[in-house]
Parts: structure tokens; C-alpha cells; sequence
């Protein structure tokens, strides 16, 4: 299985539209999340949108043929975190997160989620832009 992350950005639908293809040669599926912090720090918007991005997820894959199942996080967890604990917990075999342009010093950091993600991950993790 591959997990991908997305955050409804350009970056992290590339990353889908990589895992894609990738899951068509290893002939796998793709486990797509979205993740929130839940509580006090989420609303009710944050939630409709998550769910627009997760079936804008679907509609790709299926698009393709590629089996995906998606799933909104709400664990109280930041992303990164979220992420990594998801992937373990289905026995991921690759992660695939987006990342964005950046200034001369962001590129120094890739994001706070991406960069947790590349290195914490036990899985090989493929950074998409």
C-alpha cells in the first residue's frame, strides 16, 4: 500500500498523481489521509473541505483504475505525525508527500509536514513537487 498525504495543495495532488502510477506498476493500492487536529483548533469548514479533497482523491484514482481508500484523520495528532503513525499502522509500503516552492531560506526546510515526514518515516518516503 502506498500512503499519500494531502493537504488539497497543487503539490500534494502530484503526489497522488505519482502514487498513482506507481501503484499501477506494483499493482497495490493507495491509502490517501487528510489529517486535522481535531477539537478546539478544527471547524466545521475545515472538515467539509477535507472531505473535498479526499473525494477529489477518489475521483483521480478512480479515474484510473487504481484502487484507493481515504480516510479524514481527526486524532489530535499535528499532520506529520499523523501521518507517519497511519502509515505504520497499515504497513505502508511508501509514502508520498508534496512539497512546495519555497523562498532561497524555505528552501532550507521543506515544510514542517514534509520534512517531519521525510525524516521520521520508516518507510521510503518520495517527495513530490
Amino acid at each position: 500500500m502506498i500512503l499519500v498525504g494531502l493537504d488539497g495543495s497543487s503539490a500534494s495532488f502530484a503526489a497522488l498523481e505519482f502514487a498513482i502510477e506507481e501503484a499501477k506498476i506494483r499493482k497495490t493500492k493507495i491509502i490517501a489521509v487528510h489529517s486535522l487536529f481535531g477539537g478546539d483548533r478544527t471547524k466545521s469548514e475545515d472538515v467539509a473541505r477535507g472531505e473535498e479533497i479526499l473525494e477529489k482523491a477518489r475521483d483521480m484514482a478512480g479515474s484510473e483504475g487504481v484502487e484507493i481508500e481515504t480516510h479524514l484523520l481527526v486524532r489530535g495528532n499535528e499532520p506529520g505525525y499523523d501521518i507517519i503513525s497511519y502509515a505504520d499502522e497499515i504497513n505502508a509500503s511508501m509514502i508520498a508527500v508534496g512539497v512546495r516552492r519555497r523562498s532561497a531560506v524555505g528552501k532550507l526546510i521543506l515544510g514542517s509536514v514534509a520534512q517531519y515526514v521525510i525524516l521520521n518515516a520508516k518507510q521510503p518516503v518520495v517527495s513530490v513537487k
